[in-house]
């Protein structure tokens, strides 16, 4: 069999047809521009001239230094195809399209981009160091801390779908759904099953996806078929087959907002491995966090900034999405313990917030720090934070999965091991298979569950989003859950790091190189 009948066998038309345009028109501009760069040596030194010009512009830029790294690499050492991967492909900022409606959905929904800074004073008094980490959010994410805001935790995917289950059918006003993956299964077809009958009612139903995150998954005519049952639908950055900059920035986060009074945040994708009814990796581990009250309104304000900016144009009465109480009947939430400070990131601005979010807890943690996450890709900041958190005498455990989705990830996720056990930090793996679960929890006090994975695709080119909790009971429940996993976790040692074969080692410090751009 060839390889583009191997390919065909293996990827659905448009994203084959996509692929293929875009590999050929990177070998038509490698093609005419290689001969004339080794068509004389004043070409050649034009050509290397031009990409130590590229490779010093990338330098001055005001981004992660491990990721700016690797593209100088790949400039110098390739001139100039390394140059056209760069513009093609590292090129970080909105193009001027997206740019102009960017600006366009701030004019348009002042509310839903107006900073809000909740209960940030009240936080600030009660405990300064969790003041400071939630004002750092409210500035830069333009979310606040809120209070009064029941928090449910759920340890595994199957819970979240009991909750939505049992919310969605309630639902009088609207429904916003926001999803990486969408997949038919069980999870999906009964999701969407109560989404028509919602709409049938007369309720707003307003769904949302990752083009590249659901083009192997969900199957032709899905969309239209949603918008024929009065379903709104919007796909984030469609996949085309021509070279975008923004290609690589995806939406990968996962909001569910029921009437304003209900909302889901955590790792949990709409389709049956993540409930555990399809098998990919052994027990597929995730979690979310279920807000009823005003917190609230920070998913309902972050699905709307990217519904907006996304091409799904102006939204009128933007304050009939922020939920009343009473609402139809229903009571508001009891008084709940702590506040909730939903977040988001984006790749089309200079700040790392998912990233940051995380080393002001590593940063400020005095007795300990847990973090979970499927794969373990760190700039050098992260790691160094890391390794001085615990030769401080800090408690720092990471947790990965045992069975990795993808060799060469998991590889690189290992290739940290060592340098983490060397300064006195635990590693632990999953052994009942997969964790999903993106989570940290500092000194009982600070907890985060979202979307962002610890690796350089989540922190610097994906849209996500995450829940900060500070103080409560929820604190208590991510921490307990975090505890009882590692109960069911094999603990790594560095001898075990340390007697891995020499040719694994160089393969992992070679996939290491191009970690920046995995």
């Amino acid at each position: 069999m060839g390889l583009a009948a191997w390919l065909r066998d293996r990827l659905p038309g448009r994203l084959y047809l996509s692929v293929a345009a875009i590999a050929f028109q990177m070998a038509l501009f490698a093609a005419l521009l290689l001969p004339f760069a080794f068509s004389s040596p004043a070409a050649f030194a034009l050509c290397w001239g031009l990409s130590l010009a590229l490779a010093l512009r990338v330098a001055a830029r005001e981004e992660n230094s491990s990721y700016r790294t690797a593209w100088i690499l790949a400039i110098l050492a390739l001139p100039p195809v390394g140059a056209l991967f760069w513009l093609t492909w590292g090129w970080r900022g909105p193009s001027p399209r997206r740019r102009r409606a960017l600006l366009r959905a701030k004019e348009a929904e002042r509310l839903f981009f107006l900073p809000d800074p909740g209960q940030l004073r009240e936080l600030a008094k009660e405990d300064p160091f969790l003041g400071v980490q939630a004002a750092y959010l409210w500035r830069i994410s333009g979310f606040g801390p809120m209070d009064r805001t029941e928090v449910e935790y759920c340890p595994l995917g199957e819970d979240q779908f009991r909750v939505m289950l049992r919310e969605l059918p309630r639902a009088r006003r609207f429904i916003l759904l926001e999803y990486f993956i969408l997949a038919p299964g069980r999870m999906w077809d009964s999701i969407l099953l109560i989404l028509r009958q919602k709409a049938r009612e007369g309720v707003e139903v307003r769904v949302l996806w990752d083009d590249l995150g659901c083009i192997r998954t969900l199957p032709r005519g899905a969309r239209r078929q949603m918008e024929e049952w009065g379903i709104q639908t919007l796909v984030y950055n469609p996949i085309g087959p021509g070279i975008d900059p923004c290609l690589n920035y995806r939406d990968h986060r996962k909001i569910c907002v029921v009437d304003g009074r209900v909302g889901i945040c955590g790792g949990v994708n709409l389709a049956d491995e993540y409930i555990n009814r399809k098998r990919l990796h052994g027990h597929w581990k995730d979690t979310a966090v279920v807000l009823r009250g005003p917190g609230v309104w920070g998913l309902t304000r972050m699905f709307f900034q990217l519904w907006c900016s996304g091409g799904g144009g102006r939204v009128e009465d933007p304050e009939r999405y922020r939920a009343c109480w009473p609402l139809d009947g229903a009571k508001a939430p009891p008084a709940a313990e702590g506040y909730v400070q939903p977040y988001c990131d984006s790749p089309l601005d200079r700040y790392q917030v998912a990233e940051n979010a995380y080393l002001q807890l590593v940063g400020r943690a005095e007795s300990y720090i847990w973090l979970t996450s499927p794969y373990l890709i760190l700039d050098s900041r992260f790691l160094q934070s890391l390794c001085m958190a615990a030769q401080s005498g800090v408690q720092v455990r990471v947790l990965c999965p045992r069975q990795g989705d993808r060799w060469f990830v998991h590889m690189v996720t290992r290739s940290y091991y060592g340098t983490l056990l060397r300064a006195g930090a635990e590693v632990w793996e999953y052994s009942p298979g997969f964790i999903h679960a993106k989570m940290a929890v500092c000194d009982g006090k600070a907890a985060i569950v979202g979307t962002a994975n610890l690796d350089f695709r989540s922190l610097y080119l994906h849209h996500e989003c995450g829940v900060a909790l500070w103080g409560g009971e929820a604190v208590a429940a991510v921490e307990a859950d975090i505890r009882r996993t590692l109960e069911a976790s094999q603990r790594i040692t560095l001898a075990e790091v340390e007697g891995i074969s020499l040719p694994r080692r160089l393969l992992a410090s070679f996939l290491r190189l191009f970690a920046p751009l995995m």
